[in-house]
């Protein structure tokens, strides 16, 4: 029995140098870097097989780069085109058939908190750019990230309706007259509060009596508190008439936030 255990470990051992050999020489690695790559490697695959808890900040970027720049796309792609975190979501979705990159579900969660952490647009990607450059100068506005929570509100207008499918609204309500904002929050470092918006905001017309929200309406919101989305409504505004709206935040433990915006607004591009 002896000499059998021996003969095995001896073939395992000259098998697995054989491997790491062959490894260097493809690798074009020294060993020591060539020991490294299999070691991240190997956590890699035990991560995705939940046989490992949790991965360094330099083996989530390796797992990254692994299956997002070298699998399918050159790093400019991603990385020169940052994207909300629900469109980032949605992408990683997608590059989740097994006929394109074919990640688990642990590999996929974690590359999407990535891209979410380090290639964020605050406001949408899908929208045309001529649009969008629209959407930036006349409805959408910013606080910059106090405190690191980046809040960003984009005003949408009843005659501008046809932009709430590039917004994350698929399903338009009912009532045409209110006045509806898109809101995007999001956070670095912290955790974004469960927030009911309509229960800390108001609206002030031409600077008249502050009127409450009368609803709110999450839309997107990531499994780790660092991203929300959201709809925040308002009673009818009448968008033909100059005026100056203002809305007031007051958030717990955050301090007030005012966004302003000024009415008429002019026609969509098409």
């Amino acid at each position: 029995m002896k000499p059998l255990l021996v003969s095995v470990s001896l073939f395992l051992l000259l098998g697995i140098t054989a491997l790491s050999l062959a490894f260097m020489y493809l690798t074009d690695q020294t060993p020591d870097a060539a020991i490294n790559s299999l070691h991240g490697e190997g956590r890699l695959f035990l991560y995705r097989h939940g046989m490992v808890e949790t991965l360094t900040t330099g083996e989530i970027t390796r797992l990254y780069q692994g299956t997002c720049t070298r699998q399918c796309h050159g790093r400019d792609v991603i990385e020169k085109k940052p994207r909300t975190a629900a469109e980032w979501e949605s992408v990683v979705a997608r590059m989740r058939a097994p006929d394109r990159a074919d990640i688990s579900d642990r590999h996929a969660e974690t590359i999407t908190r990535y891209l979410q952490n380090n290639f964020l647009s605050n406001v949408p990607t899908v929208i045309p750019e001529k649009t969008m450059k629209f959407v930036k100068q006349h409805l959408w506005r910013s606080d910059f990230g106090e405190n690191d929570l980046f809040l960003d509100i984009i005003y949408v207008p009843r005659e501008h309706q046809r932009l709430m499918p590039y917004l994350g609204v698929r399903n338009l309500p009912r009532d045409q007259q209110d006045a509806r904002f898109i809101v995007f929050i999001n956070t670095h470092q912290g955790t974004v509060p469960p927030w009911n918006l309509a229960e800390m905001s108001t609206l002030r017309v031409n600077g008249g009596n502050p009127q409450n929200a009368t609803g709110w309406t999450v839309l997107y919101r990531d499994g780790q508190q660092h991203h929300n989305q959201g709809m925040l409504t308002f009673p009818a505004v009448d968008g033909g008439q100059p005026a100056g709206l203002e809305i007031t935040m007051q958030l717990a433990g955050l301090g007030k936030r005012t966004f302003q915006w000024n009415l008429p607004v002019p026609q969509l591009p098409e």
